[in-house]
């Protein structure tokens, strides 16, 4: 009865602010821009943001079956009693929404929403997040000008975690809102490296101070790296050690971070790479024709063609682990405890699977090139031992590194505030393009 009750007070939020396609326009606007509140109005509406009651609507959020976007089954077998959650793809949002953030010049992350417009939402790594932001919207309108996107997106990301499991101490919000996506031009049109500020010569090999490797992607390639100009991604794990610390670095992050972030991450959702026909035209292209939707997938007919079994999203398939809605340290026990061998992905992808598998979990999980990569660098695979050995100690650095990662970059709210604990002084310190006449509140 409980959970009849709370589904329909979720059911009536998202009933009150129209449909699907308002839904979808709110979370990926077709104009390319959209009103926001100045800082002053954001400052004022956040200081009397009832958070409770906005953690309260998102926990609600996380097993209400959209049929817009099916829930997904990472796993669709015994160890999956949850029977689905949207849980590992608004972690996925807030992963790639903060994945940006380069330390070099603290261009990037998920302050201002920039998501939303081009050109990041256009990005190959970000394929399918116009759904979760779709998601999304109908607590975005309920709580309006006090709860900006940026914040939206984090507080979704670090609930849906604590709600599996995961020990997440705090999280912060005061991120402004930007009217479009200006600021990140500078991270470089999908596909167009040059247009990356400073320009990257060879795509796939970009180096500091871009952010990542490869512009689209938000960290590394994790079918492997590109060697060579025009080149392919070489699917050794050696190589890919030596990428993920350079690019991981890019992003302030240190190599027991690093680790925490890859593994931990992965201990929730799959891949989606069974459709090998594609995920459609983006944002971009699909504005560009006047239709309404973007990533609409190739596969599948009716109501589920590119949904559910039909999604196509990073080209590679399975889940990393057999608990995918479930926090613990499974992937590093898993990396260590199996032997690992290359094989081709249903969408013509590198990825590894269990070798000789026997049992149904083997047969079922998988591993990329990049997380791989953990076992073949030495001090990588120190901090993987301690992880496989040590839940506590993943669950503190993990924790560490997730809230770094989600709140580097943007300009903050002089009433930032966070949901527990004090705020810290690293986080305000970032302001660094608000105008004195902006803080003046009424």
């Amino acid at each position: 009865m409980v959970r009849s009750v709370a589904l329909l007070a979720c059911a009536s939020i998202l009933s009150a602010y129209g449909n699907w396609s308002q839904h979808y326009n709110l979370g990926t606007p077709l104009e390319n821009s959209d009103t926001v509140p100045t800082v002053s109005e954001h400052a004022n509406a956040l200081r009397d943001l009832d958070l409770e009651a906005v953690a309260s609507d998102i926990k609600q959020l996380l097993t209400q079956d959209n049929p817009q976007w099916p829930i997904d089954s990472p796993n669709g077998g015994p160890n999956d009693p949850s029977g689905g959650n949207y849980g590992p793809l608004f972690v996925r949002l807030a992963w790639h929404c903060s994945g940006t953030y380069r330390n070099s010049d603290g261009k990037g992350g998920c302050g201002g929403g920039g998501q939303r417009f081009e050109p990041l939402r256009s990005w190959d790594d970000n394929v399918n997040l116009d759904k979760a932001r779709a998601l999304l919207a109908p607590i975005k309108a309920k709580y309006g000008s006090g709860l900006s996107w940026g914040d939206l997106i984090i507080a979704t990301g670090t609930i849906a975690m604590r709600e599996m499991g995961t020990p997440l101490p705090q999280f912060c919000l005061g991120r402004d809102d930007e009217s479009d996506g200006t600021s990140n031009l500078a991270l470089g049109i999908n596909g167009m490296p040059e247009t990356a500020d400073p320009p990257c010569e060879i795509q796939g090999i970009c180096k500091d101070p871009v952010g990542s490797g490869t512009i689209g992607l938000i960290y590394v390639n994790p079918e492997g790296p590109v060697v060579e100009a025009g080149g392919s991604p070489v699917p050794d794990p050696a190589l890919s050690a030596i990428d993920i610390r350079d690019v991981f670095s890019r992003m302030g992050q240190d190599d027991r971070a690093t680790v925490a972030l890859i593994g931990g991450g992965h201990a929730f959702g799959k891949c989606h790479g069974a459709c090998p026909d594609g995920q459609g035209l983006s944002p971009s292209e699909a504005y560009a024709k006047n239709d309404s939707m973007a990533w609409q997938g190739t596969c599948g007919e009716g109501d589920l063609k590119g949904k559910g079994p039909n999604t196509f999203t990073s080209g590679f398939e399975g889940p990393w682990t057999t608990t995918p809605t479930t926090w613990g340290n499974e992937f590093f026990t898993s990396l260590l405890d199996r032997e690992w061998e290359k094989i081709t992905g249903p969408a013509d992808h590198f990825q590894w699977r269990v070798k000789n598998a026997k049992t149904y979990e083997d047969k079922m999980i998988m591993r990329l090139t990049s997380d791989l990569a953990l076992l073949h660098d030495e001090r990588y695979l120190k901090i993987v031992k301690e992880f496989a050995a040590d839940q506590s100690a993943l669950d503190s650095a993990f924790a560490h590194a997730w809230f770094k990662l989600t709140h580097s970059g943007g300009t903050w709210s002089p009433n930032s505030r966070c949901d527990s604990g004090e705020m810290p002084a690293w986080i305000m310190d970032q302001n660094n393009k608000m105008l004195d006449s902006d803080t003046v509140l009424v």
